[in-house]
């Protein structure tokens, strides 16, 4: 019942009460109100008590539903990306410091990697694995990091040796970050990968939302 509904029920008691009160002998007025007006008090109040019981009951029921919302779109957030190098032959040495970009992308759920740039950016606060693996030749010194932003996160290499044809290294980390954060891989100054469809790798993937 709702306040128009209570008004209404108020002014028709009062309506009755004034009715009895011009037909009714004076002392009849007076029991008559006396019996009427205290019970119609009791049901206003136990009705103003059951709008509040069902105002808490709305304001639960509401929460509930957001909370609900708020799972389904941490469930439908899924961000999962793998790529490689491309090319063929060596990827370096160059005189400065470089991001890798790895064109060959073999999955990018999310669209979070961008393979003009080979950065990562987070769609989403999270914790985020990363993996990064490279092939280069031995006669040259190899370095990779991983940087997030600015800051180096993870880092593999090798230095060049003249009995080692080839080298393999890798690294991998969890990383919490937030909304707008980047990843990428950096190539280290006078150092060099081997570049092909598949063995210098950039890979990651949203474990959860936090």
């Amino acid at each position: 019942m709702n306040f128009s509904t209570l008004l209404f029920v108020s002014l028709f008691c009062g309506l009755i009460l004034a009715q009895d009160g011009v037909n009714a002998p004076e002392t009849g007025k007076i029991s008559k109100r006396h019996q009427c007006f205290p019970d119609m008090c009791k049901v206003l109040q136990e009705f103003h008590a059951m709008k509040q019981k069902l105002g808490v009951l709305e304001t639960r029921l509401k929460n509930s539903e957001n909370q609900i919302l708020e799972l389904q779109n941490i469930e439908r957030t899924k961000v999962i990306f793998s790529a490689a190098t491309g090319g063929n032959g060596a990827l370096g040495p160059f005189n400065t410091d470089t991001t890798l970009v790895y064109r060959a992308v073999k999955t990018n759920i999310g669209k979070a990697y961008n393979q003009a740039t080979g950065i990562f950016t987070a769609p989403v606060k999270g914790i985020y694995y990363f993996t990064f693996f490279y092939h280069a030749g031995g006669a040259q010194p190899a370095r990779l990091f991983l940087m997030r932003n600015k800051q180096i996160v993870a880092a593999t290499s090798d230095h060049s040796t003249s009995y080692d044809g080839a080298d393999n290294g890798g690294n991998a980390v969890f990383l919490q970050l937030q909304r707008g954060d980047h990843v990428y891989v950096r190539l280290c100054a006078h150092t060099h990968v081997w570049q092909n469809d598949a063995i210098t790798t950039f890979s990651g993937f949203l474990v959860g939302q936090v």
